[in-house]
């Protein structure tokens, strides 16, 4: 397999690895050898869920961790440093997004809940394992944005502002930990079917991504896990502080203009 060789007896965290675009992650690492991945959750029930799906593997481990609360961050990152001596990869795949809301009536407190997961548990999950990437000749770090960093959603303005945020964060974490060779990329997924987007992926919409998405449909979690771990492999070793829209071409330009 193409990525064998780069995870084979590595350690990884990703964080919300139990459920969607982390879940993906988790399993693809597991199979391609690493020594173990450390999926993380703050939802317990998921959690156990996850347990039930995938008892037989053996290089997962699940924690319950908020990555709103940084001692639990570093409490995680100490237990990795206590049995395994590194950490080469961090996923950071746990977000969340509130309802839509018309920019002019968006809550305080969706600004909040968007900016405290995606932003705030990002960068604080980057800080606790920073130490320990760092430590043996560098690793990678991906962060999971958004189209939505890119092209800006309807009645979305606080998670398209987060997911700006990440892209941005991205950038600055890459400039500043390339002295220590720890890479920074980020993937800005299009629609994907997730637990988290059952809820908004209705027949209207999927119409309209086919109508409006270059490639003209939907994307599976396995999907944007392949662009992530080709991110956080050696075959980029070379690519720091992108920011890589993987979403059929959404973000490239008008498909349906009609000709003239």
């Amino acid at each position: 397999m193409m990525f064998e060789s780069d995870f084979s007896g590595k350690v990884a965290i990703v964080t919300g690895g139990v459920s969607g675009i982390g879940e993906a992650c988790t399993l693809r690492l597991a199979e391609l050898g690493a020594a173990c991945v450390v999926a993380i959750d703050r939802d317990a029930q998921k959690a156990a869920e996850f347990t039930d799906r995938h008892a037989r593997a053996a290089n997962i481990r699940v924690a319950e961790v908020d990555i709103t609360h940084r001692e639990e961050l570093d409490s995680t990152v100490e237990a990795i440093s206590k049995e395994f001596g590194r950490l080469d990869v961090l996923l950071n795949c746990a977000g969340v997004f509130t309802p839509n809301t018309p920019a002019e009536k968006a809550p305080a407190v969706d600004f909040r809940t968007n900016f405290e997961v995606n932003v705030l548990g990002t960068v604080q999950a980057c800080q606790a394992s920073y130490p320990l990437l760092a430590a043996d000749g560098g690793g990678a770090v991906v962060n999971i944005a958004s189209q939505a960093a890119l092209v800006s959603l309807p009645e979305q303005s606080a998670y398209t502002a987060s997911k700006g945020a990440v892209a941005a964060l991205t950038r600055s974490l890459a400039i500043d930990w390339a002295p220590r060779n720890v890479r920074v990329n980020a993937v800005c997924p299009g629609f994907t079917r997730t637990p988290m987007n059952e809820g908004i992926i209705t027949p209207e919409l999927q119409r309209a991504v086919e109508r409006r998405v270059p490639l003209g449909r939907l994307f599976a979690p396995s999907e944007m896990a392949n662009a992530i771990l080709f991110l956080a492999s050696s075959l980029a070793s070379a690519i720091t502080g992108v920011v890589l829209a993987v979403d059929g071409g959404w973000t490239a330009g008008e498909a349906e203009l009609p000709q003239w």
